[in-house]
């Protein structure tokens, strides 16, 4: 994995296809698991009981494939350009994903359609590897996203507060 550059700052027309960014790593760790487990639900056996993880193919407790990849869409870090997630294809989870593995997230434009004068969908390749390079999982995002700069500049300004007059 090349250098850290996980800030996509720039808007539709200004990404290329084939760009890259790279992100750090994070661990995950049980605490997250656990978490993960009561906020959605998902007390499923594999994930939360260290007997049962024991007996299986993998011997040990697996992180979920949906944690993994929410904390890879951190990993990346999106600009304000973003206007909308429109999907996720061919999510595919190719190896398990371990209490205490650290992640690191890949993001590759692999594809750019103009929707419209203001808007265009970008698409990604988002790919999780692990501490020892392995892909661990993979999928294709795409988003919603501004054209222009001055579109962006635009719509930030007029988020902001404007002086008081004295």
């Amino acid at each position: 994995m090349s250098l850290i550059n996980n800030q996509i700052n720039q808007t539709f027309d200004e990404l290329e296809e084939g760009q890259v960014f790279n992100s750090g790593g994070r661990t995950i760790t049980e605490t997250d698991v656990v978490n993960y487990c009561a906020l959605t639900g998902n007390w499923i056996a594999i994930h939360s009981n260290t007997l049962y993880a024991s007996k299986t193919r993998f011997g040990k407790r697996l992180v979920q494939g949906a944690l993994t990849y929410s904390i890879a869409t951190g990993l990346i870090q999106f600009g304000l350009g973003i206007q909308a997630n429109y999907g996720i294809d061919n999510m595919r989870f190719l190896k398990p994903v371990l209490i205490d593995d650290t992640v690191f997230a890949k993001a590759t434009v692999i594809g750019k359609k103009v929707k419209d004068e203001k808007y265009g969908v970008i698409q990604f390749l988002m790919q999780v590897l692990n501490q020892d390079g392995d892909v661990v999982q993979q999928g294709e995002w795409s988003l919603l996203m501004l054209r222009k700069r001055e579109d962006l500049d635009a719509l930030v300004a007029s988020t902001l507060p404007a002086p008081k007059k004295a």
